[in-house]
């Protein structure tokens, strides 16, 4: 998020910033209710695969002079494949 304030370009600020949010609290809570072994943690994480995906495709769009929305989009990417391994609709590859 600070790269999105203080880059060296200019990015929707607002509505990035707001994708950005989402999805670093939706990891959050969808790890804490992995860890709790909570009962909700699939459908949480298939929200959670769902919010990243929509970062990364947003911070995918964005100039990228130095790297860091691809490594930003790359992590959102990675988040989401994890939760489909948590509900069981991960597709091999």
């Amino acid at each position: 998020m600070t790269h999105i304030l203080h880059g060296p370009t200019q990015h929707s600020k607002k509505g990035h910033l707001v994708a950005l949010l989402d999805c670093a609290q939706i990891c959050i809570t969808a790890a804490d209710f992995i860890a709790r072994q909570s009962p909700h943690h699939e459908h949480l994480c298939r929200e959670c695969a769902e919010i990243c995906r929509a970062c990364a495709k947003l911070c995918e769009e964005h100039e990228d002079p130095d790297g860091k929305m691809k490594a930003t989009a790359e992590s959102c990417c990675r988040c989401a494949e994890g939760c489909d391994k948590m509900t069981g609709t991960a597709v091999s590859r």
